[in-house]
């Protein structure tokens, strides 16, 4: 996550934002199937597992890079360059 902090790069930032909404849809994909399957299987358990670190490892990149993506938003300059401000 210290790396989101750091990224300048609004696609970047916009891909991984893209990847962690992504995962929490398969997460709650997954969570569907699981609740339409009638017979309880062993391997459930470790999908099961799998899904709820799916949704929220991908909620917390998604939320990471959204806040990154805000802050840039409103600080633009915070490269420290002078970018034509000035003095």
């Amino acid at each position: 996550m210290k790396k989101i902090q750091t990224c300048t790069s609004s696609e970047l930032l916009m891909l991984i934002l893209a990847g962690g909404i992504l995962s929490v849809m398969l997460a709650y994909r997954i969570f569907s199937w699981l609740c339409e399957v009638t017979a309880f299987l062993w391997w459930m358990i470790p999908l099961g597992l799998v899904m709820a670190v799916l949704a929220v490892g991908g909620f917390m990149v998604a939320y990471r890079a959204w806040r990154r993506l805000q802050y840039l938003r409103d600080h633009p300059y915070e490269d420290g360059g002078s970018h034509g401000e000035q003095p």
